[in-house]
């Protein structure tokens, strides 16, 4: 009999008791189904291995402890009912236990950082995987000791039973035998133990303290407080030693050692706050210097901000029209389309049937006829709860409507003469000049959260052509084979349905597949990774590829300022999954990482080299956007080296703001297409820029490389602090303050279109920066379509709106000489009536559409009588 069987028929009769076990069972099929079977297994392993030994130990000594209360003379409850609740007690331990599975793993496996804490001198792994097992086991002997103290002290009270209908509390301590007091000593003496222990490990975390100008432990904690600590260890194993000789000293040279303890600990916080307050703060730098140097070393090493090259950029003002020629590689690739007004676009567009959804819209680069594209992409998922009602059914919920289909893909910086993307892929079935796609379903997605079985005698809905729907039947390997009778059963259970078990149109073919939302998918593999916020779908070898950055985290760095609860990060892992057959993954990012180095060791199977993933899919990695915001927040604080200069925050940056939709809101790092200073090929880039704090003008901007050897390398480039690069706030302003843009705007929005200025991309070329915001308009219905119809290019005190990024740059720049030369002759009288005939004809159009309240028509017409009108005036 298969082991998968096997499991599964104990689980079955462990499911009249409990239905856990099934999941259980079904999860080892879902791990093996993927080829991870042996992780399912040493989970399971290293947890029923923890369990048990905490029940074990917790058990014998709780029988030990009954032994010795016999000894000592205690009238003891019945065995049966001593041993009964002990062994619940060690069940529950057991349970709490088996959590700490990963805390135990990482503690065998721990791999050295190779760089030791300024203080005690220990390598950073013993913070990260010993400190922490040490604390989780302290937790659990602390509970278990609890648990034996309150089964003696009811020992001893039941021996009292008789007494306690008579007499009060005091005196049935007192009538109890001299021999229970000894088990009490003992008992005792374990939690003095158990706190000398504690303090002794404080004083490790110590190095964690939190303080107003830096973080990690400063002069008073290092010279008062932690000799503290150590002299309340000292004093607490010298109290266990006498509480566990009590039979000879008597409790009160114990007792008073206990408060002597009390009294040391509350005396020491005092000290440590005294000496902080009267002799540190008055002469805070000069004490403090050499922990601020330590917090400001390690909070670099644990973001991974020592390896942030700077680089000083000029910003010339001198860029001209042939700069912009020998750099249009970039210029084709400004991105001037905002994910969010797109994804609208897209909606209305590409869509095709209401049933369907845009998650997400990502940005990424392709190689198209022998171009390197930026581009942004958008997966097309099926969402069930768009059904209309009476067609959700169980059998269209799970075995017809299993998938969504293709996907849209359009051009960054392109845009219809109707102001709407240019799609480089569209439609369903997915049509394209430039990238052929095999396997347009998605069975794997952003929005797949139910389960769907497959190859059942039901046709499966493939995708709508025209008024029909064309139907399909699913030809890969994904999800777990419902070949059996048994795993049926399983299924019906765990999923809470009986149609699993009952229906006809399953057979020993089909397939059922679950954790099909790829995010829950890869954190029930690897729970142990934190997954990043956006996952981006790729397009290779025919095939959709979902991309999710993972990262190591832990919150045991010191020295290390934390954010959102953590103190150290590494982006990792590039998880794939493929969205077809829901294969996944793991490709090791950073070798270098201690973190992964352990995890790997604990699972070899589930991780791989990067080298091994296909090439095609290799050249789509990019630089994380979570990542990199973690780094640019702490890089504004601590590219200050100089501990002066950090205490006194002279030269702390922003992430700076924008306008978006007319609010303020932060700016937000943003792919491109650039060639870097210095470098002789265009790249894809994730970059941002930064402001001094309190002001509005830029000071530097942060780089992070994503192309081929290349990847993961980031550039600070640092302006001149002797001149005025504006940001983002005061170029909003200026826009607002151009006349002619703000008429524009007035018009429009009294025309009851409503006007959304895209993100402003700030564009390095050369050594100068370009600046560049797309303009949409959209009608105030709710489902209306943002068009792209403006673009504003500024440089220097230049600045233009025009319909085209092309335009716009001429009109900043001017046009290039060999252009300039090819303009014709100014037209003739005949061509300035043409002009003004069209300019009726619109203005008629105009008001027609203003009449039957047609304001998108009117926003229309009223944008081709400026076009015309700035045609007369050049003329």
């Amino acid at each position: 009999m298969r082991r998968g069987e096997l499991i599964l028929y104990l689980a079955v009769l462990a499911a009249l008791f409990s239905t856990s076990f099934v999941g259980i069972a079904t999860d080892y099929l879902w791990f093996s189904s993927l080829g991870y079977a042996q992780v399912f297994i040493k989970i399971w392993k290293t947890r029923l291995l923890l369990a048990f030994l905490v029940a074990m130990l917790f058990f014998a000594a709780a029988y030990i402890n009954l032994i010795a209360s016999r000894k000592f003379g205690a009238a003891t409850p019945p065995r049966a009912l001593y041993m009964a609740v002990s062994l619940l007690l060690s069940l529950f331990l057991a349970m709490g236990a088996s959590r700490g599975w990963e805390l135990f793993l990482w503690y065998l496996q721990a791999t050295p950082f190779n760089i030791a804490d300024p203080i005690f001198q220990k390598d950073i792994s013993f913070y990260v995987f010993n400190l922490p097992f040490y604390e989780f086991l302290w937790n659990l002997a602390f509970l278990s000791l609890v648990f034996i103290a309150a089964l003696t002290a009811l020992i001893y009270l039941y021996g009292a039973g008789a007494v306690l209908r008579e007499r009060i509390f005091g005196e049935i301590v007192a009538l109890l035998p001299i021999q229970a007091k000894f088990h009490a000593g003992a008992i005792a003496g374990l939690f003095a133990l158990l706190f000398a222990t504690k303090f002794y490990l404080s004083r490790y975390r110590v190095l964690f303290t939190a303080k107003d100008t830096f973080f990690g432990a400063g002069y008073a904690e290092i010279n008062v407080y932690l000799p503290v600590l150590s002299l309340l260890a000292v004093i607490a194993v010298v109290t266990a030693v006498l509480f566990f000789a009590v039979r000879w000293v008597g409790f009160k040279i114990p007792v008073a050692m206990t408060a002597l303890a009390v009294i040391v600990a509350i005396g020491g916080s005092f000290l440590t706050g005294t000496v902080q307050h009267y002799q540190v703060a008055p002469d805070e730098f000069n004490y403090e210097r050499p922990y601020i140097e330590h917090s400001i070393k390690f909070t670099r090493l644990a973001y991974n901000l020592d390896r942030i090259k700077e680089v000083e950029f000029p910003a010339t003002q001198n860029l001209t029209i042939e700069d912009i020629k020998n750099n249009e590689e970039t210029i084709r690739n400004i991105r001037l389309w905002d994910y969010r007004p797109l994804k609208r676009t897209l909606e209305q567009l590409q869509l095709i049937r209401t049933y369907y959804a845009f998650q997400d819209v990502d940005v990424d680069r392709y190689v198209l006829n022998g171009e390197y594209k930026q581009v942004m992409l958008a997966a097309r998922e099926l969402n069930t709860e768009l059904l209309a009602e009476q067609s959700l059914t169980w059998i269209n919920e799970h075995l017809v409507y299993t998938h969504g289909y293709g996907i849209t893909m359009s051009l960054v910086n392109e845009v219809s003469s109707e102001g709407l993307p240019v799609f480089v892929v569209k439609d369903i079935p997915p049509r394209s000049p430039y990238i052929n796609i095999t396997r347009p379903e998605i069975y794997y997605g952003e929005l797949t959260d139910t389960y769907v079985i497959v190859k059942t005698k039901t046709e499966e809905f493939d995708y709508p052509r025209g008024d029909e729907n064309v139907y399909t039947t699913y030809e890969g390997d994904g999800g777990v084979v419902l070949d059996s009778g048994l795993k049926r059963l399983a299924y019906a259970m765990y999923f809470g349905s009986a149609k699993i078990f009952l229906s006809n149109s399953i057979t020993q073919d089909s397939r059922i597949m679950y954790y099909r939302n790829i995010r829950e998918r890869v954190s029930k593999l690897a729970p142990f990774l934190v997954y990043d916020s956006d996952p981006y779908l790729v397009v290779a070898e025919g095939r959709l590829y979902w991309i999710i950055d993972a990262y190591t985290v832990s919150s045991n760095f010191p020295y290390s300022e934390p954010t959102r609860g953590i103190n150290y990060v590494r982006n990792a892992v590039k998880a794939v999954v493929d969205a077809y057959s829901g294969k996944v993954n793991f490709y090791i990012a950073d070798e270098s990482d201690a973190i992964i180095k352990t995890y790997a060791k604990a699972f070899p199977e589930l991780f791989k080299p990067l080298e091994e993933m296909p090439p095609e899919l290799r050249m789509h990695i990019r630089y994380p956007v979570d990542y990199f915001l973690i780094q640019a927040n702490k890089y504004a604080t601590y590219h200050m080296l100089d501990p002066r200069v950090f205490y006194n925050r002279e030269d702390v940056w922003n992430i700076p703001d924008e306008l978006y939709e007319g609010d303020r809101v932060k700016m937000e790092p943003y792919y491109l297409i650039t060639k870097l200073p210095g470098e002789e090929k265009a790249e894809f880039i994730l970059m941002l820029p930064f402001t001094p704090r309190n002001k509005n003008n830029l000071v530097a901007w942060l780089a992070a490389r994503s192309d081929g050897e290349h990847y993961g390398e980031r550039i600070v480039y640092i302006f001149p602090k002797d001149k005025l690069i504006y940001g983002p706030m005061q170029i909003e302003a200026r826009i607002d303050q151009n006349p002619e843009i703000s008429q524009y705007f007035t018009l429009w929005d009294q025309a009851g279109t409503r006007v959304i200025r895209g993100n402003l991309l700030i564009i390095p070329i050369r050594e100068s920066l370009l600046y560049v915001e797309p303009v949409f308009l959209r009608a105030e219905q709710h489902d209306s379509l943002p068009e792209l119809k403006r673009v504003i290019v500024a440089f220097g005190e230049s600045i233009a709106m025009e319909e085209t990024l092309d335009a716009a740059i001429e009109k900043v720049f001017g046009r290039a000489p060999e252009e300039a030369e090819e303009m014709v002759l100014p037209p003739t009288t005949g061509d300035r009536e043409e002009i003004i005939r069209q300019l009726l004809h619109h203005y008629s159009a105009a008001r027609e559409a203003l009449r039957n309240e047609d304001l998108v028509g009117f926003g229309r017409e009223f944008e081709a009588i400026g076009r015309l009108l700035e045609e007369l005036e050049g003329r």
